[in-house]
């Protein structure tokens, strides 16, 4: 699978996160096929960013351009060329629908692009079974984020936009969540992800991190369970 990567743009963009955070002087230069993790805690105002940078939030301050054009003025253009496979609480999967329900029903509205071909090269860059029988809520929680992922890439997007990597996720999980997430870069999108802690170094570490508040105490504990030998 390959796409062609869109390029986004942020200068000096601020953002109100939901518990009254200002997020403020932040400066992106995504580019396709690159990975950038905005890194820190819930409350930090993360989400609402790469919502911003998607163009599904509005910036307090600042200017943000998709392949050159500047939002909100070219926001719906940006919206059809950048798919969201997570965005918490708002987007997300329905737990009582099967696997197969959720890939027949993103093949209904995903747009031209997804097809079983798509579909099929989705699942297989992202390392995930297809299993169309089992119900989204008993997948593990790498599971699902795998499968958000991977019907996010079969619409061909040229950005993907991934809340919370690692959100109950940890030791040998946490490298297969952001090796998928850096595969779906690899193919050639432009993707922009949120967690607690950016990945390690390494073949799925980040092109771009930007540490919001409250990251140092993540990155920390992360880092503690890794040399803990936590699993």
């Amino acid at each position: 699978m390959a796409v062609r990567g869109v390029e986004i743009v942020a200068e000096g963009v601020a953002v109100r996160g939901p518990a009254g955070v200002v997020v403020t002087g932040i400066d992106v230069d995504a580019r396709p096929g690159t990975l950038t993790v905005l890194a820190g805690p819930s409350g930090s105002g993360r989400t609402s960013l790469m919502l911003a940078l998607g163009a599904r939030f509005k910036v307090r301050r600042g200017r943000i351009t998709v392949d050159g054009v500047a939002l909100p003025k070219g926001g719906k253009a940006a919206r059809d060329r950048i798919s969201v496979a997570r965005a918490n609480p708002v987007v997300g999967l329905e737990e009582r629908l099967t696997v197969g329900e959720l890939v027949a029903e993103r093949r209904a509205i995903g747009g031209p692009y997804v097809s079983d071909t798509s579909l099929a090269d989705a699942f297989d860059l992202v390392d995930l079974p297809y299993t169309p029988d089992t119900l989204a809520g008993d997948l593990s929680c790498v599971e699902q984020l795998l499968l958000a992922l991977a019907l996010a890439a079969a619409e061909r997007a040229g950005g993907v936009l991934v809340d919370d990597v690692d959100d109950g996720i940890a030791g040998t999980d946490l490298d297969r969540a952001w090796f998928a997430v850096r595969s779906v870069a690899r193919a050639g999108a432009t993707v922009i992800a949120t967690a607690t802690a950016p990945p390690p170094p390494g073949p799925s570490a980040a092109d771009l991190v930007l540490r919001l508040p409250g990251h140092d105490v993540h990155a920390a504990a992360r880092d503690a369970a890794r040399k803990g030998g936590v699993r």
